[in-house]
């Protein structure tokens, strides 16, 4: 993870410029139905800060965190808040948050890892708490671009979220929103 995090900081404006307006609309959707008005909202790796701007724009209270201290650099600067420069192994909430927000982010954590950043999203929420998630589609964990990715599937996303007695609300494939030759699995799962 911390090669992940040194790539984000040394890369963080180019990968700031590059998805700062990339339209996520048909997730916000798919998200936001299984959200009350003024729900708080964990955002997980929040990167440009783009998500965060949103929500907040619909009212919602949202708590960006992100491991790369220099995008958290930028994504305050964007949202014109505070954001908590934290790794998700370093998660530290109690019974707070209505709903997570993940997309894209879980990827970066190590298989062997996971299951202990899970049990942290997990006491994060509240019950009956909501997250949404997302993997690059596949199964292995690879280096690509000096990052570390974890890809699910079906299979495996299913075995994770029934460890944790999250009932799938909904999963889904969906193309790559930068246009990019890969698929993601998307999931919403409630407490």
């Amino acid at each position: 993870m911390n090669d992940t995090i040194s790539y984000y900081n040394q890369n963080a404006e180019e990968y700031f410029d590059k998805t700062v307006n990339v339209s996520m609309y048909d997730l916000y959707d798919e998200f936001e139905a299984y959200l009350k008005p003024g729900d708080k909202i964990l955002d997980l790796g929040c990167g440009s800060g783009r998500d965060s701007r949103y929500f907040l724009s619909r009212g919602y209270e949202v708590v960006p965190v992100d491991g790369s201290r220099e995008l958290c650099l930028l994504a305050g600067n964007y949202i014109g808040m505070d954001v908590r420069n934290i790794t998700y192994e370093e998660l530290d909430y109690n019974n707070e948050f209505d709903a997570v927000w993940a997309c894209a982010s879980l990827l970066h954590v190590d298989s062997d890892k996971l299951f202990d950043v899970f049990s942290r999203i997990k006491k994060s929420l509240k019950d009956k708490g909501v997250i949404y998630a997302s993997w690059k589609y596949g199964h292995k964990e690879r280096i690509d671009n000096g990052k570390l990715y974890f890809d699910l599937n079906e299979k495996s996303l299913v075995e994770l979220f029934d460890s944790f007695s999250f009932s799938i609300e909904k999963m889904w494939i969906s193309e790559d929103n930068l246009f990019r030759a890969e698929q993601w699995i998307n999931v919403i799962g409630k407490m």
